[in-house]
């Protein structure tokens, strides 16, 4: 089986957008070369024209097919069966955890899709080493997470469905 991709209903449609701009992007960048040989018949001479040329045969094709990859192999957070059911009793994708320092002074963190994270919206990518010490876990359990470096022990206070979602 292959990878699955995590990604919230805002992270599909920011990617379908990036796609269709990539698309664009490789059509224009291709009219550009069509119209560069035409202006100069030696193309070993012409850096534009080799720049183009690997943009359109390499970069742009690359990460348009990663991307196509990556929806054609998501899980919409949304339609996950914790979230559809209300299940809030471990940390998972597409959770919002409210977490504790010993001072009692509270940091928030919402766990989504792949490549949404925002740190200073509180908001990680399920992929990161902080989502990976939260997930499975529930509210009394102790974590450490890196804060500037050092680790900082936190206690779980709250688990709720993330209000970045849908």
């Amino acid at each position: 089986m292959s990878t699955r991709f995590y990604l919230s209903r805002k992270g599909l449609e920011r990617l379908s957008a990036q796609r269709d701009q990539l698309r664009e992007d490789l059509q224009r960048s291709t009219k550009e070369m069509g119209e560069s040989v035409k202006r100069d018949n030696d193309l070993r001479e012409n850096p534009e024209y080799m720049q183009l040329q690997t943009k359109v045969s390499y970069e742009l094709p690359n990460k348009i097919a990663e991307i196509t990859k990556i929806m054609d192999t998501h899980l919409l957070i949304e339609d996950t069966e914790a979230i559809k059911n209300g299940h809030f009793d471990e940390v998972q994708v597409g959770m919002q955890v409210t977490l504790a320092d010993e001072d009692g002074a509270e940091r928030v963190i919402s766990i989504l899709g792949y490549e949404e994270s925002n740190p200073d919206d509180g908001i990680v990518s399920y992929l990161t080493p902080v989502a990976k010490i939260l997930l499975h876990k529930g509210v009394g359990d102790e974590v450490e997470l890196p804060v500037a470096g050092k680790p900082v022990a936190y206690e779980i206070m709250a688990i709720e469905k993330s209000g970045y979602l849908a």
